[in-house]
This record gives C-alpha cells, structure tokens and sequence, in this order.
C-alpha cells in the first residue's frame, strides 16, 4: 500500500503487485469534435493556453514508479476538480433526456450557474477518461440571467458552429463508473467554475455510509473510490480483493466524514475481472464491486 495526498484530504493508493496496462481506447464520449487549445496539466493551472493541438491518449502501460506517479496526479486532481471553483460560484448541472441511440443510453444536460459575472465570456474545457490533459473544446460562452449557459447571437466564437442563440447542451454516451469533468474558465482568468458529471454511478449504501466507484480510464485501469457518511476521523479498515490477490489499508476519514482512495485493479495475467471493495467504520460496513477490464 502507498498513501499520498494533499493534507486536507484522506487519501489511499493501493497498488496491485503486476504490472498496470493503462490503454485509452475507447472512442472519445465528448458533445463536440474540434479542440482549440491544450491546457497545461493540473486543476490550479487549467486556465493557461498552450498550442492548438489535440492532445494524445494516455497508452502506455503503467509498469514503473513514474506511470504510477502519473496516475497519483491524475487520481488527485480529480479529487480536487470540483474544490478548484473560484469561492461562491457554482454551477447545477441538470438532467434534461435520457433516451436509447443505437442500443446505448443517451443523456443530455443543462448548466444553471450562479456567483459568475454575467458580463464576461467563458471558455467550455472537458477531461475525458482516456487524455492525460483537460482541454478547452469552446470559446465565447455566456452566462444568462437565469444562469443558463449558452452562445450569444452575434457570436463569431467556436461556440456558433453549433450553438450560435441556443443555450449550451452537453450530450454523452456513458458507461457505468465514467467520470466527466468540465470546467467554465472566463477569459480574464478570473472566475473558474469547475464541475463534474457521472451518469451511471457505481455506489452502494450501508446505513448512513456509502462507497462509489468512478472511473477514471475506459476499462477500469484505474479506479476512485469514495467514502462517504463515516464518523469524522474515524480509522477506517478497507479491504479490497481482485481473484486472490488481496490488500488491506487503514484509511482515515477526514473531518466531514470521507475519504479517497486510487486502485489499479488489474492482476498479472488477467485481462479482465472484479474487484470487491469492503470498508468497515465504526458504525457501518459498505461493500461494492465493479468489473474491470469491460467497457
């Protein structure tokens, strides 16, 4: 077991003994094609341009101290995604239909954002689960006075080529576990609102605590989990199993009661599977699985 983390979060990486294939695959889920810009890596840095070039999946397999480095970052940043909000801002993210498209689910959603300036423009960035980087995939974004999100009429920005007059939808195919994170960045830098979606989430309930699964690569390479729910610095007792090969940690919930912890639940010689996680508290026990290696 290897612990890592900012102070004010409880945080767990449990590495599995084998070697880790971490292979971005699957097609990309994002509402819009086109990428304007990269941002430089990392949630405090995500309003920084760098070169109009789409970034590359992550397919290299996490054999060495340096991927599993790389995973740490992108575990943890995720965590802190939705912290990184400039103070009173916030955006609602609102389920607006959820229907069938050739045999898979297809949601769609609405922003209601509140505390943001009405009078600037807003670049739209999303991370999907298989890049390395966030990137901003739309400019010229405004907030309504009903805090709806969307591309002003006498717009030449990128976001008229689907949106010019219309308020923003943004469209996925998911899959159980995904996680989709976005961010609005105003142009001067100065107001962040940072938000994430997961459609289909893996969660399970005991009593007043409950434990989610997010996926963070395709095919489960790389796993969140998330406790909520436990006494406030309780020493909690996690126990996680993937065919034979178990681990055992001591996590701590922090003081509003949760806690993170990063898996790589893949084992040597196996290509798909489930891991089943059980955390046992103070005054409740929840268990989860999910199964890796599938999309």
């Amino acid at each position: 077991m290897e612990a890592g983390g900012d102070s004010g979060t409880a945080l767990v990486v449990a590495r599995y003994a084998c070697p880790v294939g971490v292979v971005f695959s699957s097609t990309m889920r994002l509402p819009f094609s086109f990428f304007l810009f990269l941002v430089i890596p990392g949630v405090f840095a995500a309003a920084q341009q760098q070169p109009q070039t789409q970034p590359a999946p992550q397919t290299q397999p996490a054999n060495s101290e340096a991927d599993m480095a790389r995973l740490n970052k992108t575990a943890t940043a995720t965590i802190q995604w939705d912290k990184s909000t400039t103070a009173g801002a916030k955006a609602e993210v609102q389920s607006v239909e959820k229907k069938q498209a050739d045999g898979r689910p297809l949601i769609q959603y609405r922003l209601k954002i509140t505390g943001a300036p009405h009078n600037k423009l807003y670049s739209l960035m999303a991370w999907p689960i298989m890049f390395s980087e966030p990137a901003t995939i739309m400019e010229g974004l405004a907030i309504a006075a009903d805090g709806t999100v969307g591309c002003p009429p006498d717009s030449n920005r990128s976001c008229a080529k689907q949106f010019k007059g219309a308020e923003l939808k943004l469209t996925y195919t998911p899959i159980t576990g995904e996680i989709f994170r976005h961010a609005l960045i105003s142009e001067d830098k100065q107001t962040r609102i940072f938000f994430s979606i997961v459609p289909f989430p893996i969660i399970e309930h005991d009593k007043s605590c409950s434990l989610e699964a997010v996926r963070l690569s395709p095919r489960f390479e790389l796993a969140l989990i998330h406790g909520r729910g436990f006494t406030p610095g309780d020493q909690l007792s996690m126990h996680t199993e993937s065919y034979q090969e178990t681990h055992d940690s001591l996590p701590k919930a922090d003081p509003a009661g949760e806690f993170w912890a990063v898996l790589t639940p893949f084992v040597m010689a196996r290509t798909r599977g489930k891991t089943e996680v059980t955390v046992q508290g103070q005054s409740c026990a929840p268990k989860l699985a999910f199964d890796w290696g599938t999309e």
